[in-house]
């Protein structure tokens, strides 16, 4: 953590800019530092994607070859292939983007990274809450998804193929349910947040889980992501680790892969009650473990208050005005683009 000057104390109309940050040095390096790490995050989306595509071409165009030359997919079994593939893509992708923005920032990795032990209760009281907010995070969506619409476009998401070999099933759990637990927390609560938090911990929380749901690439996904990534930041701020929002994102993952597996073959009208039933369970038992939390905490469920110059607005505009960030954040837009379809 990067120390800050206290501002200034004394008599202030709260409603009023304060005159001094212009010419304040403390407020310029400030907001230099700001700038920075925009700069390098820019960077890093453009990284990511840069590798998405080039890895995902390259993997591609190997397999095509193999196949020519032997006859037979890679593995002897293309759905292996596929999602060996997709598993390395991923891989690559968060390794070469998020590596690279803690290498420009000289971030420590045990700093960028905190795994304290968080106690047991906290993490057992922490899923039912979890799978509430996701419960919440869908209808949003339902509702977003809706009003969209009626614009005459629909969202649409790219889910992973559901397997139908016992390999392939293996391989699909460990794509949903196990590297993005470990990769998306590390890059997004872990890395991310964590260097974001000298500029106040509101405001890392805020950026990762906007920055998290807008990486999910389609409106399906990220208002739903952003929910949930509020959650899991906010609870490792709290905790001071990413052990629980690791556990909290597998069981969401996992738990999405077995009723997607499971409603594949199921009616419609089984199809609604099934959905009414998982809604109510998890909201009913989901508010009741969040009041236990609550008294866990006893009442201590504040964030670290900002020992910034800026306020939360500005920082906003900094971070996310920067030439590469600008150039990410088109990046981001162009593919959501994609994942809509004219209402027929």
């Amino acid at each position: 953590m990067i120390p800050y000057q206290t501002p200034p104390t004394g008599p202030q109309n709260p409603y009023m800019p304060p005159a001094w940050p212009a010419v304040n040095p403390a407020y310029l390096q400030e907001k230099r530092r700001l700038q920075q790490s925009s700069l390098y995050f820019g960077i890093a989306i453009i990284l990511y994607f840069a590798v998405n595509l080039a890895a995902g071409q390259l993997f591609s165009f190997l397999t095509q070859l193999l196949y020519q030359l032997t006859g037979r997919p890679l593995f002897g079994n293309s759905e292996v292939a596929y999602y060996f593939l997709n598993m390395t893509v991923y891989i690559l992708s968060f390794t070469v983007a998020f590596g690279a923005y803690l290498l420009f920032l000289k971030m420590p990795w045990k700093t960028a990274v905190p795994f304290r032990p968080v106690p047991v209760g906290t993490v057992l009281l922490s899923i039912p809450t979890s799978f509430a907010f996701s419960v919440i995070g869908s209808i949003l969506t339902s509702i977003l998804s809706l009003i969209l619409s009626l614009s005459g476009y629909q969202p649409v998401t790219s889910d992973i193929a559901v397997p139908v070999t016992v390999p392939g099933l293996v391989l699909y759990f460990i794509l949903l349910a196990v590297l993005p637990p470990i990769f998306e927390e590390i890059a997004f609560r872990g890395i991310l947040m964590q260097s974001l938090r000298r500029f106040g911990d509101s405001f890392a929380l805020l950026v990762s889980a906007l920055l998290f749901g807008l990486f999910h690439l389609n409106m399906i996904q990220a208002p739903y992501a952003f929910l949930l990534g509020l959650w899991f930041g906010y609870l490792v701020l709290r905790t001071g680790s990413l052990r629980i929002s690791m556990v909290l994102h597998a069981c969401i993952n996992l738990s999405a892969g077995i009723m997607s597996i499971f409603m594949s073959n199921m009616t419609e009208e089984t199809l609604i009650v099934v959905n009414l039933i998982y809604i109510v369970f998890w909201i009913f038992t989901g508010t009741a473990a969040l009041l236990f939390l609550i008294l866990r905490a006893h009442g201590s469920f504040k964030l670290y208050p900002a020992r910034t110059w800026m306020r939360m607005g500005k920082k906003c505009g900094v971070f996310f005005s920067s030439a590469t960030m600008i150039i990410g954040l088109l990046a981001i837009l162009y593919f959501m683009l994609q994942n809509f379809v004219r209402v027929a």
